[in-house]
């Protein structure tokens, strides 16, 4: 992976490829003429409903940077604002971490600003996305769609090989004083940011909708 612009900590040669394809799907967004796009992994299971949801894009917050459609099943915290969405979806804001990034949508300025500011990146893609101690994502406004459309197929248990992005380790990295210290920066920088969402609420768990036919 010679000439790849990624610094310490290291990451493996699939999160490493994986990001590279992101980013190539977020050049195409920034040089497009979509103000929205979906970009899915290829290891995607959709919820019945995803079509019909995504057909549409009128219900997009007009202050959306990412809208988050994946659930990792884990516990994330969410404003206590529900946007309604179409067939009792809804989107609220995602104030706490939720990796993964089998599927969002991005806004074209967002994927501008993902593309100019991961040319040397520290972390894996869905760090860089969804995690506030990412300069990269505490400066975006995400939302997260209630119930999830997608999910990777290892989160929901269907059948098939793991991807290789599942399957390879990720390397134990000890963090310098630097970057401790700008993680706590970043982290107080998005703290400020969002500061005026008194009420949240922690969900145990984002529910995929139709989960249980889509994966049959």
């Amino acid at each position: 992976m010679n000439g790849v612009p990624f610094t310490a900590p290291p990451l493996t040669e699939t999160e490493i490829c994986c990001f590279l394809s992101h980013r190539r799907c977020w050049k195409t967004i920034a040089d497009g003429p979509d103000e929205h796009v979906a970009v899915f992994e290829d290891d995607v299971v959709f919820s019945q409903d995803a079509g019909s949801v995504l057909a549409d894009d009128s219900w997009i917050p007009p202050n959306a940077d990412i809208i988050k459609l994946e659930t990792f099943l884990s516990r994330v915290r969410l404003g206590s604002r529900h946007i309604p969405v179409k067939n009792g979806y809804s989107a609220r804001r995602l104030l706490g971490q939720h990796l993964g990034s089998c599927g969002y949508v991005i806004s074209k300025s967002a994927a501008y600003g993902l593309l100019r500011n991961t040319e040397r990146f520290r972390a894996a893609v869905d760090v860089a996305l969804f995690s506030p101690n990412q300069m990269t994502a505490a400066r975006n406004t995400i939302y997260q769609l209630m119930p999830a459309l997608c999910a990777q197929a290892a989160v929901v248990g269907t059948d098939g090989p793991l991807s290789l992005i599942q399957l390879a380790p990720r390397p134990h990295v000890d963090k310098r004083m630097a970057d401790r210290i700008h993680s706590e920066a970043t982290r107080i920088f998005w703290y400020l940011r969002n500061r005026k969402f008194l009420w949240t609420e922690k969900v145990d768990a984002v529910r995929l909708g139709g989960l249980h036919d889509c994966a049959k």
